[in-house]
């Protein structure tokens, strides 16, 4: 894990929000025109809704270099998603090794950032990683863009540096909490005490877990807090499995974006599990 600056905090608490509605959006992956129109369509007031995302806001999408102004408009509020976290690893770890291919070509038209991107790729797993993932946008605007572009990826590099692992919000159905992939204990307040301990393995699996998926959850029902909402695992359908509801419905793949009111989630409890529906394109 990427180390965290003085402002991060792994767990982030919201009161009772008695102005207007709470929401919660599943991963956008740099699709905010479709992030805009929904919003739009429901009304959405940022001075009196908030809005929360389970994470994964950027890559595969082509308004991925916009997520700044996405998150200032919209005030999201957003758990840190797997694919945050690599351009986090990759800025701490794989941008130097891209920094020494790219010294090592002349510079001459056929010093191309694919050709570049390639090579690298084939001799550092970070910058493979990210690549295959759709985050070669940030490589681009890291290394290619002008001082004005540097300077808005560091920004990116700082805003996600500051996303928490999870969120609980208070509702007047009880505490909501949200993760990006899923919680891999059979209580929150064992999730609690985890991240206040810095429990490296709890933050990983936080991120990428997808057993719950594959029946093969730790556990059915996730105590001491009323539902947890996730991303990660994309679906053509909203899932559920317990009280773990899954929002991914593939926007970038052509799908669906969720928007879920956490006043709606007692209902949806109430209707019992609903498995993945259709596997989409990672």
């Amino acid at each position: 894990m990427t180390k965290d600056t003085g402002c991060y905090q792994a767990l982030q608490h919201y009161s009772l929000n008695p102005l207007g509605r709470d929401l919660v959006v599943g991963d956008v992956h740099g699709c905010f025109s479709l992030l805009d129109a929904a919003l739009k369509q429901l009304g959405f007031d940022p001075t009196r809704d908030r809005l929360f995302s389970v994470g994964d806001l950027v890559d595969r999408g082509d308004e991925s270099p916009a997520v700044l102004d996405a998150v200032r408009r919209h005030q999201i509020k957003a758990v840190r998603g797997n694919h945050e976290q690599m351009i986090l690893d990759w800025a701490l770890n794989g941008r130097l090794e891209y920094a020494r291919a790219h010294r090592s070509y002349p510079v001459s038209s056929q010093a191309k950032f694919d050709q570049i991107a390639a090579d690298v790729s084939h001799r550092k797993g970070t910058t493979s990683a990210l690549i295959d993932n759709g985050g070669e946008w940030f490589i681009e605007l890291h290394f290619r863009g002008d001082e004005t572009e540097k300077c808005n990826a560091q920004h990116i590099v700082n805003y996600f540096t500051s996303m928490p692992l999870a969120i609980e919000v208070e509702t007047a159905h009880g505490l909501m909490g949200i993760v990006h992939a899923d919680v891999p204990v059979d209580n929150w307040s064992s999730l609690r005490r985890a991240l206040i301990h810095g429990d490296s393995e709890m933050c990983e699996t936080l991120l990428w877990d997808r057993r719950r998926w594959k029946g093969r959850a730790v556990s059915d029902w996730i105590a001491h807090v009323t539902a947890v909402v996730v991303g990660h695992s994309p679906t053509h359908d909203v899932a559920q499995c317990g009280n773990v509801i899954n929002i991914d419905t593939g926007a970038v793949y052509g799908n669906k974006l969720t928007i879920l009111n956490f006043v709606d989630i007692p209902e949806w409890l109430a209707r019992g599990d609903r498995t993945i529906t259709r596997n989409l394109e990672r």
